[in-house]
């Protein structure tokens, strides 16, 4: 059992998301390697606070909270978390792995990478907080989509579908695109919460031609949620000239692009990193109001499930796993 230091808490930590880092780190894949080798993982989660430290104040035992998962130093001299991109900040750490994270029974966070939730929110949709956050800087501070634009997600695993989701939210029309190995379970999530979805490849039709034959025009907006190389290229032809594109997948091998296309069209080359606690408040509101169909995505584990969690999102076989850490006192009442 942990215990809070000054300006600590201590949280029995009610349920954490399986995140594709995690898988990643777990797994030692490249890009990963200089992870720690023994560390609690886990930076998506919700929890109740059981213990407060010296120095603590506005928190008391009983209140229930999220916790920011890319914490900067937060002080007005940073560059970066005072113009509101502490997920910049050059002293960042990462909770589940610079510091115990959620993937346990309780875990000791600092006060001030606390988010309130509203009363009677439920504990497991808070645990979508932290992706759905991605999500919402991505769409509504980076590529800006707007009502009655024309936008392509590729990549439909958890942060594209919600990226697809807070898009559609915006007033945008969505398109979810994948490969032929995401037709198994990516893509029908996506059809069945009522998005048109696309496949991609090298026996498929471009993306470009079949945009052009559905809707007759290029993709006002594209979100480049998948971290392949080749979704990157085709992203190039499917905007139309003065589009962006707007990358918030990680990629493990460089891609080449042609940027001389980008500039003859005047398209515009975003990227998007995490985001800041503004984004959290966004994505406990949208939770909380049910604008995400969290149980299309979800499935839950318990703690002692963990290693089946990983095994099934390595092999593709769920959406987004979520670990219930407190499965007597903290369960989720969304059926």
């Amino acid at each position: 059992m942990p215990s809070p230091g000054p300006d600590e808490v201590l949280l029995a930590v009610s349920h954490c998301g399986v995140c594709g880092s995690d898988l990643h780190a777990f797994l030692n894949h490249r890009g990963y390697e200089g992870f720690p080798e023994q560390f609690t993982f886990g930076h998506e989660f919700s929890g109740i606070i059981q213990k407060i430290g010296s120095g603590v104040s506005g928190w008391r035992v009983g209140d229930r909270t999220v916790v920011v998962s890319v914490q900067g130093c937060l002080e007005k001299s940073c560059p970066y978390c005072s113009i509101g991109f502490s997920q910049l900040c050059r002293s960042r750490k990462i909770i589940g792995i610079h510091l115990d994270g959620g993937m346990a029974e309780y875990s000791v966070v600092n006060e001030k990478y606390l988010i309130r939730l509203p009363e009677g929110m439920d504990m497991m949709a808070a645990a979508l907080a932290e992706p759905l956050s991605v999500a919402d800087h991505c769409v509504s501070d980076c590529a800006k989509t707007g009502k009655g634009e024309l936008v392509v997600v590729s990549g439909p695993g958890i942060i594209g579908i919600l990226c697809a989701l807070v898009a559609r939210l915006s007033g945008a029309e969505v398109v979810v695109v994948g490969t032929k190995t995401d037709n198994h379970l990516r893509l029908p999530v996506a059809r069945k919460i009522g998005f048109e979805t696309f496949v991609t490849g090298p026996e498929k039709r471009t993306l470009a031609q079949q945009l052009k034959e559905r809707f007759g025009r290029l993709a006002n907006q594209h979100i480049e949620a998948s971290g392949a190389p080749a979704a990157m290229i085709s992203a190039t032809d499917a905007v139309r000239p003065l589009g962006n594109i707007t990358v918030v997948g990680l990629y493990a091998d460089d891609v080449p692009l042609s940027l001389t296309k980008l500039v003859r069209n005047q398209i515009n080359l975003k990227t998007s990193y995490v985001s800041d606690i503004p984004n959290y408040q966004r994505a406990i509101q949208m939770l909380h109001r049910g604008d995400i169909p969290i149980a299309e995505l979800v499935r839950t584990y318990s703690l002692k499930e963990g290693l089946t969690a990983f095994a099934d999102a390595e092999k593709q076989a769920v959406l987004k796993p979520i670990l219930v850490c407190q499965e007597n006192n903290c369960q989720s009442n969304i059926q």
